[in-house]
């Protein structure tokens, strides 16, 4: 009877103490850009010697996986730990001309979500629009001449927008007020349904006398680029939705379009399987995730922060936002998760 209860003891011990500490295991990196953007005010960027930095101590200090091994590895029950994963999110065309020689020359496997709206156009993201019209460095007023954008004679006027059939409306004449107007903007769109969100950005279009078409460094890749970035098989594609909505916002059967629709176009782009999926913005309920896994994904990727482990949903991986750290710097900073 005492050593059953002993038994019981340590069975309970192993319990609390997995609920104190928990498994280390793989760790899953989230990247954007690699590129120089030091203006840029939502830090989705990592120079390309900074992740050169970062891709050389993670190779001294972790195993490097590919998406795919580690879902494999959680199928099985046997996640290893100092595993690391290296994803990209959106689909950035510098991926490509930056990015992939990098992981080239360290032979680190990584695996880019694409967001296909936006796949070869000259489109920006919103996110990129607002930063080009309301922090570039020189805009067009509504009087069509050209005026100073960070610095100098800045505009005077009010910016007026209708948003969700509210008149809103900042003040832009100084940097402070600029950067304010950002970040409130971009926060007012982001829950928006994608014409909703199109039907906004057309007024500061129109404020400010451009077009849509954005600046060719912030492109998405192409379609061919697509087909040559993954054809060694070092990257792998997985979808990020058509449009980048945030899918709790939108209703089930566009949450379902956004996300079939996405495999599809890639699938048809590339004549294989998509097996992966990320959650624009890490943001996803019970009902996306079974709307992902109906879709035929094998794997989904939030923005929780953690390790993966044997215990964790497949379909809910945790991933850590990666910035223009020194390598050092990144080390330190996984080693505090």
């Amino acid at each position: 009877m005492r050593l059953r209860g002993l038994s019981r003891l340590r069975k309970l011990w192993r319990r609390l103490r997995r609920s104190i500490v928990p498994q280390r295991g793989a760790i899953i990196l989230c990247y954007h850009r690699i590129a120089d953007l030091p203006q840029s005010p939502r830090r989705l960027w990592v120079s390309p010697q900074r992740f050169a930095e970062q891709l050389e101590v993670l190779t001294r200090n972790f195993v490097p996986l590919s998406l795919a091994e580690l879902a494999e590895r959680l199928q099985e029950g046997k996640v290893p730990d100092k595993a690391v994963v290296i994803t990209f999110d959106d689909g950035y065309a510098d991926n490509f001309w930056s990015a992939l020689p990098l992981l080239e020359r360290f032979g680190v496997p990584a695996t880019v979500f694409v967001t296909t709206g936006l796949v070869g156009t000259e489109r920006e993201f919103y996110w990129d629009e607002l930063e080009r019209l309301i922090l570039g460095e020189t805009v067009k007023g509504r009087n069509g001449e050209t005026e100073k954008g960070r610095s100098g004679n800045l505009i005077g006027q009010e910016l007026r927008l209708e948003i969700r059939g509210r008149v809103r409306q900042w003040k832009l004449t100084n940097d402070e007020e600029r950067l304010k107007a950002y970040h409130e903007i971009h926060d007012l769109l982001t829950p928006l349904l994608p014409e909703q969100r199109e039907a906004v950005l057309q007024q500061l279009r129109l404020w400010f006398g451009v077009s849509e078409n954005g600046r060719p460094n912030y492109r998405l890749m192409t379609v061919e680029e697509l087909v040559a970035i993954s054809r060694d098989g070092l990257v792998d594609i997985g979808a990020h939705t058509v449009n980048h909505p945030d899918l709790t916002a939108i209703p089930p059967e566009q949450q379902r379009w956004e996300i079939e629709t996405s495999k599809r176009q890639l699938e048809e782009w590339l004549g294989r399987p998509v097996r992966w999926f990320a959650y624009p913005y890490g943001s996803g309920n019970f009902v996306t995730r079974q709307l992902v896994k109906e879709a035929g994904f094998e794997v989904a990727c939030s923005m929780s922060l953690g390790f993966v482990t044997n215990r964790s949903d497949p379909f809910w991986l945790p991933r850590i936002f990666v910035e223009n750290w020194e390598g050092d710097e990144l080390v330190r900073r996984l080693g505090q998760v």
